[in-house]
């Protein structure tokens, strides 16, 4: 079966579905991953077909439109950030999702592509949605833009603001595109969009059950199916540099806060120094896209650029990050306390999952933190045992799952019960 994958996005947003494509192309399936056009190298050194999206995250997250946004304590002003230069973007994103699908017999669409459900309707192919949040309206919980609730009926409004705030953002982009491409009248609300797929079509959460179990009103065809990891390349090799570092002395602290950009990044960089220096430990610190700068410091420190997560932090003694989806996953798999200062949107509730679980202590955000809380949190998650082998023991079962099994079989059950109901051609 031929599988097209479009998804835009960081690093982050894309190492889980490349995962996913590498466990469909296992199974014997023949896949391209539609991602900005920066991934595409990375892509196909997983031995998956890259078809390059003229969206570049990166660059757009530089944008001093998009950093004021991230600053804000604001949760309109930070989606709003979202929306500079989004109508063009988005076109051009979407053709070119229309074009990688062109030959394709099942489509998959990420949280960010949710908006191409007119590819897989026009070309009359089955399709699956995939999120790495808790994306659906429930009564179990709120939407993880709440950090409290207030019963079922507050949860179940939560996710209908959030959504409809992403729509009033996005929306106009949304429905100019398939008004363009195909002459189709605009959508009323993001639900109408979502329910042009039909009611059928699975969704796909890539997390744990164990971190955040299935709602009981969710449809059968809402699956919870388990973290989608990227294994390590059997060819990389750590620099030199780093594994030399690594066996001279005591596991250190990874700091790092991944597409997170900062207006002061040398600021940030001086808290982490500083909170390493209190707490007495050696410290492997990632400049990632901006968050952190590179100064110059003592030999127990090493500042590291693009380090996999999958070898990295299993070698660390704590991790301490900004709680985007695909890291924490990262974390709570390898098995030591996860230190999370979040920056925005889902990274709040990521974090806070963390800490309910015992596995890592509560941070203040990423506007708040300072040297002495960072250090005090990292010396926690040095000397509580009972958290480290509550994060020991939470590793041992996360690593015990198979999500990118499940989400296979998910898709092919679905693929074969579509094309069993499409309509005989006369």
């Amino acid at each position: 079966m031929k599988i097209t994958i479009c998804t835009f996005g960081t690093r982050g947003d894309i190492q889980p579905y490349l995962a996913l494509a590498v466990g469909l192309q296992q199974a014997g399936h023949e896949v391209t991953l539609a991602a900005a056009q920066n991934f595409a190298e990375w892509i196909r050194s997983y031995g998956i077909n890259a078809y390059p999206v003229r969206i570049d995250a990166q660059a757009g997250m530089q944008e001093p439109e998009f950093k004021a946004a991230m600053q804000s304590h604001n949760l309109l002003r930070q989606l709003q950030g979202f929306r500079h230069g989004i109508d063009t973007l988005m076109a051009e994103a979407l053709d070119d999702c229309w074009q990688a699908a062109q030959d394709a017999e099942f489509l998959i669409l990420g949280t960010t592509a949710q908006c191409g459900v007119d590819i897989a309707s026009q070309r009359q192919i089955p399709m699956a949605f995939v999120a790495l949040q808790e994306s659906l309206p429930t009564r179990a919980y709120p939407s993880f833009i709440v950090q409290f609730s207030l019963g079922g009926g507050f949860n179940i409004l939560s996710h209908t603001l959030f959504l409809g705030t992403i729509w009033l953002i996005m929306g106009k982009a949304f429905s100019q595109w398939r008004t363009i491409r195909f002459g189709l009248p605009p959508w009323r609300s993001m639900q109408a969009m979502l329910n042009t797929c039909g009611f059928e079509t699975p969704w796909l959460m890539g997390y744990s059950p164990l971190v955040l179990p299935k709602p009981p009103d969710w449809e059968d065809r809402h699956h919870v199916t388990g973290y989608w990891f990227l294994d390590t390349a059997s060819n990389w090799q750590p620099p030199d540099e780093l594994a030399h570092f690594l066996e001279s002395g005591p596991p250190p602290i990874y700091i790092g806060f991944g597409s997170m950009s900062d207006k002061d990044p040398e600021r940030r960089t001086r808290i982490a120094l500083r909170a390493l220096e209190l707490s007495g430990q050696r410290g492997v610190i990632s400049t990632g896209w901006g968050g952190v700068a590179r100064v110059q410091t003592s030999a127990k420190v090493l500042f590291v650029d693009d380090v996999p997560h999958s070898w990295l932090f299993p070698r660390m003694a704590a991790v301490v990050h900004h709680g985007g989806a695909g890291t924490t996953a990262a974390g709570l798999r390898a098995g030591v306390p996860s230190l999370i200062t979040p920056f925005m949107l889902d990274q709040y509730s990521w974090a806070n999952k963390v800490v309910k679980l015992g596995v890592g202590p509560l941070m203040p955000d990423a506007k708040r933190l300072t040297a002495e809380k960072l250090a005090q949190a990292i010396h926690t998650a040095v000397t509580d045992s009972a958290m480290r082998t509550r994060a020991a023991a939470f590793g041992e079962k996360i690593r015990a799952e198979n999500g990118i099994g499940r989400a296979v079989e998910i898709i092919e059950h679905y693929a074969l019960d579509f094309n069993q109901r499409r309509p005989t051609q006369p």
